[in-house]
């Protein structure tokens, strides 16, 4: 795992911890918006608002965020 891989899974470990909601942005730019369910040595699952349940490898996640809530 690359230093910038590294950065995205500890960021997504705190959200997981803190039970937030994140955005995630993808290298083709693609996006998703949900909970993390749980975090593996080279992606997570996340349970995504629109599409369910997937898993997001840490290779293809340009930034991760904590998700704003909808008003």
């Amino acid at each position: 795992m690359n230093e910038r891989e590294d950065t995205i899974r500890k960021k997504l470990e705190f959200y997981f911890k803190q039970k937030l909601a994140v955005h995630i942005k993808k290298n083709n730019n693609w996006f998703h918006n949900g909970e993390i369910s749980s975090i593996h040595s080279d992606h997570c699952i996340l349970i995504d608002e629109k599409e369910g349940r997937m898993p997001i490898y840490f290779s293809e996640i340009f930034e991760v965020e904590k998700r704003e809530v909808k008003r």
